[in-house]
């Protein structure tokens, strides 16, 4: 076996770790529902790179539209918004895209975000987050979010 190949194999199992991550950030890590209550933290922090520089995260769902420098301001947005709501559930659409290159990695995933509000009004919304992980001694950890809405696909 060749380095070429080795490196090939180690790549494509970087791909199937980091595709296995996003399913679970996506569908486990953003679940509020009234038996397993929303914080940010508990929920996310295994995820995120909560200690480098040169991070940053964006989501459109956020009505302010704030561009976070450090994952402790994303979470205070969320840790305010989502424990409000009866429930906000996530679901996969399609598979997770992936591009790996030594430590550095980015993945494209698209899913169906499920919610009902404290007043009780259900709403969809289809999401396309790009996010960028970095391989740390800890693992993958996410340096960049970015979370754009798309058009539903009922219309």
């Amino acid at each position: 076996m060749n380095i070429h190949t080795t490196d090939i194999q180690n790549s494509q199992s970087d791909i199937i770790i980091l595709n296995n991550l996003v399913q679970d950030w996506v569908e486990t890590g953003w679940r509020h529902t009234p038996e397993a209550p929303f914080d940010f933290r508990e929920r996310l922090e295994r995820f995120y790179d909560w200690s480098s520089e040169g991070t940053q995260f964006f989501d459109d769902f956020d009505q302010k539209r704030r561009v976070n420098r450090n994952v402790a301001q994303y979470a205070a947005i969320w840790d305010e918004v989502i424990p409000r709501m009866r429930r906000l559930t996530n679901i996969l659409v399609g598979r997770p895209s992936t591009l790996v290159s030594s430590d550095l990695a980015v993945t494209s995933v698209q899913f169906i975000t499920s919610f009902v509000t404290a007043e009780g009004e259900e709403g969809r919304a289809h999401t396309l987050s790009s996010l960028v992980w970095r391989r740390s001694a800890n693992g993958w950890r996410i340096i960049r979010e970015h979370g754009s809405g798309l058009p539903s696909q009922d219309e």
